[in-house]
């Protein structure tokens, strides 16, 4: 009998092996397809009649079934857009839905995407294993914090009592609750997040129960300012920018008598990193009742030209007399 075999049973790179080899043996040629910016030329071109009549795009970003291209592209004055052109721009990359980058703005830090193609704005975005729902063209993401909600959902958080002061569509606060894609982590007992923008406070809602988190979070809708959090939390996240400062009393206030860990999102110049950690940590030791030191710097992305976005993990512990 023929020798059975399944393609699970190799590793990728014997598979990969195996296959050029057998390309090779029958002389066969492999070419590539048009990679997505020749593929965008071509359609432009097309749709254009010849020459482009300004630059393309280099970059944009990709996700779902979504592309949101720069904030500058096909605005020169040379160009008149319109529904054959986005029509094509998708079909080149391979999306159904086309969006142009703006501004995030206001102290709702709504996004200012503008929808190009397609019917709405609802998408869900799978990462650490964890499903966000919400409107890009009025929620901000942030994909350059994907290492920051990996450290979250990697950690162990057992038995722990959360509080997230500017949750948003639950970026933080959905990965305080799981145990990350490779179930390294571990969900902590209850959060309570905290959101004044009403459309993202709904995206949050949804995506807990998509998770299967509903029954573990308590969502508080409206200005943290008003309300008054009992000592009762092991760990508060701060994550606001350019400055989580407005919300350090609040965390020190909540945090339980024993102490626990702020997660404070600060910018800070490129290569003083570690200066602005410690300012942040001296003014919380001076404004609080805890001695706070730093625990831990995270370096999450550049935010602006020689800024950097950190995380400072301060453990603020009872002052001794």
């Amino acid at each position: 009998m023929p020798t059975l075999w399944h393609a699970d049973s190799f590793s990728s790179n014997e598979l990969q092996f195996w296959w050029f080899n057998w390309v090779a043996a029958r002389g066969l040629v492999v070419t590539r397809g048009p990679n997505p910016h020749e593929r965008l030329r071509i359609a432009v071109e097309k749709w254009c009649d010849g020459g482009l009549p300004g630059p393309l795009p280099t970059r944009w970003e990709r996700f779902a079934d979504v592309a949101i291209l720069p904030a500058t592209a096909f605005t020169a004055p040379t160009w008149s857009p319109d529904d054959e052109l986005w029509a094509a721009v998708a079909k080149a990359l391979d999306v159904k839905r086309l969006g142009r980058m703006g501004e995030v703005s206001g102290p709702r830090r709504e996004s200012g995407v503008e929808l190009l193609l397609g019917e709405d704005d609802w998408v869900v975005r799978r990462e650490h294993g964890i499903d966000f729902g919400y409107p890009f063209t009025r929620c901000m993401w942030s994909a350059g914090n994907v290492t920051e909600r990996g450290r979250i959902a990697d950690a162990d958080h057992t038995g722990e009592r959360i509080l997230d002061l500017f949750a948003g569509i639950g970026y933080y606060t959905l990965p305080f609750l799981t145990a990350g894609a490779q179930q390294h982590g571990a969900g902590a007992d209850h959060v309570v997040a905290c959101e004044w923008n009403p459309i993202a406070a709904n995206a949050l809602v949804w995506s807990l129960e998509e998770n299967g988190l509903t029954e573990r979070c308590t969502v508080l809708e409206g200005d943290n300012r008003q309300h008054v959090f009992d000592r009762a939390f092991d760990r508060v996240n701060l994550g606001l920018l350019p400055s989580s400062e407005e919300g350090w009393n609040q965390a020190l206030s909540a945090l339980k008598e024993s102490g626990g860990i702020l997660h404070v999102h600060a910018l800070a110049p490129g290569g003083e990193e570690r200066e602005e950690a410690e300012r942040i940590c001296t003014e919380l030791g001076s404004t609080g009742p805890f001695s706070c030191e730093i625990q831990h710097i995270e370096i999450v992305k550049w935010y602006a030209p020689h800024q950097r976005h950190i995380v400072v993990d301060v453990h603020a512990q009872p002052v001794s007399h």
